[in-house]
């Protein structure tokens, strides 16, 4: 019997021809290198909000637009929109930690 309930789930990864964008409702939470597989701590989207928020309103073929009061960043076309796993949301934590430690040092 399918799930009929709200879709509660609010972490995204978007795809693009060199990047993949992990966000968690809306924000940029990590970047990764699709070639390399390597998090890239930081990528000037990180934090950033995507733009426009409502639901639904990304489409693969269209550019992400990431913006924060001081910038934005926009994206190549996406090519794809899918959910991580529990793995891949349970290291966003990693990541931030390496943003925070190359600010730092």
């Amino acid at each position: 019997m399918p799930y009929s309930g709200c879709d509660r789930r609010v972490h995204t990864i978007y795809y693009t021809c060199h990047r993949e964008y992990h966000t968690r409702a809306s924000v940029c939470v990590a970047v990764r290198d699709r070639r390399s597989g390597v998090w890239i701590p930081g990528h000037e989207a990180v934090g950033m909000r995507l733009l426009p928020p409502p639901p639904n309103t990304v489409r693969e073929g269209r550019c992400l637009h990431f913006v924060s009061k001081a910038s934005q960043v926009e994206t190549s076309p996406v090519q794809e929109i899918l959910r991580p796993g529990r793995a891949t949301v349970e290291t966003y934590h990693l990541v931030s930690a390496l943003a925070s430690d190359s600010l730092a040092g």
